[in-house]
């Protein structure tokens, strides 16, 4: 894993913001029935004892011929090429893509729509047979020159910014998908069992960013079904520009209700120093911060003297192996998967030492089983 700081520039989509307490929902049969019945901390905890394992490799689909695209050309247009998490994860796809056979290209730019504009056009112009739109790159921003690559033949997929279960922009080819609405969950399983499901709750969003529309639909959901009228969730949102007044924020939330119990940061590295600074200003040494992302500087933190208890990693080269994947796959003829089975893991004090180990904590049998999946062994 490499540092995951493009999370906090991804595309925009914007989500109200509010206060809601969980259990406010008229929810119905089963989940109206456990909400009722109180918490149910046994399926958090099972929840998080799952995704505190090392994943291993689920193949996306059926076998890939890789060999029947050698020579395709693959045009990757980053969201950013000034963010490591962009760019690493772009270095990775090339040589991942090389290996398969494929010729990789990526067209460097600093964010701009103009510069997406003119990568998609350049590739257009190159004759590529694919192109990815990649880690927050949003196809709505260029809708015309998407549509105009698809209509030459050219298949576009977006990666790394969709949830697995969200509808994706109807001009593009195909996404490569990851599970963050699962991560919101997890996110509220991790404070009903640290609170025994007495959660009073700050959570900190950032609307702007794609991702938080299925990360926040996750958290609500699983604290409704599963905390019970106990549990109360208060968001405070930041737009990308005024992060730098978080601190602030999270102090103002805290004074104003001094009965909060955890505080989930969504993105770790925008989010958690400046709420560790505002819990430590205001002395609250019995708060807790769960997050997510795995920035590896963030994920260093967990101790057992650490503000951040808890932290929802991901793999950069595992997501790069899942894009090539997903680009093999229509390159050669077959249906784009929908299921890339792209992991998450639960790091926390006891398994955080695994971090540093073979992928970042996540092992290396994903490594394995694409070459496999794709003729290569």
């Amino acid at each position: 894993m490499r540092l995951r700081r493009w999370f906090a520039v991804l595309a925009v989509v914007a989500l109200a913001a509010g206060v809601a307490a969980c259990g406010d929902d008229d929810d119905t049969g089963d989940a109206a029935e456990t909400a009722a019945a109180g918490p149910d901390i046994e399926h958090a905890q099972a929840q998080i004892d799952q995704f505190s394992a090392q994943p291993e490799f689920v193949a996306p689909g059926p076998p890939v011929d890789a060999a029947a695209a050698a020579g395709d050309k693959l045009a990757i247009i980053p969201a950013s090429s000034n963010v490591p998490f962009v760019t690493t994860i772009a270095n990775d796809m090339v040589k991942i893509g090389e290996q398969a056979g494929l010729e990789v290209s990526v067209f460097r730019n600093n964010g701009s729509p103009a510069e997406w504009t003119q990568g998609v056009t350049d590739a257009i112009a190159q004759n590529a047979n694919s192109i990815d739109l990649l880690a927050g790159l949003d196809p709505a921003a260029i809708s015309a020159q998407v549509r105009q690559a698809t209509g030459a033949g050219i298949s576009v997929v977006a990666t790394h910014l969709y949830d697995v279960n969200q509808e994706s922009d109807p001009n593009i080819t195909a996404a490569t998908n990851i599970p963050y609405e699962q991560a919101g969950r997890l996110l509220a399983d991790w404070v009903i069992v640290q609170t025994e499901g007495q959660a009073n709750v700050l959570v900190t969003t950032i609307n702007q960013v794609n991702s938080t529309v299925p990360m926040t639909a996750g958290i609500d959901d699983e604290f409704a079904t599963y905390c019970g009228d106990g549990c109360k969730v208060t968001k405070i949102d930041s737009t990308l520009a005024e992060l730098g007044r978080l601190q602030q924020q999270v102090q103002s939330a805290l004074t104003r209700d001094p009965s909060i119990n955890y505080v989930i940061n969504l993105y770790d590295s925008a989010q958690a120093p400046q709420t560790e600074a505002a819990i430590k200003a205001l002395g609250r040494d019995d708060l807790k911060i769960a997050t997510f992302n795995g920035t590896p500087e963030i994920l260093e933190q967990i101790g057992p003297d650490s503000v951040i208890a808890m932290n929802i990693g991901e793999n950069l080269n595992w997501i790069a192996y899942a894009a090539i994947d997903q680009h093999l796959r229509l390159l050669t003829g077959l249906d784009p998967t929908d299921s890339p089975n792209v992991p998450i893991r639960v790091f926390d004090e006891s398994n955080i030492g695994e971090a540093t180990g073979p992928g970042g904590g996540f092992g290396d049998s994903y490594v394995a089983g694409y070459e496999e999946l794709w003729g290569l062994q």
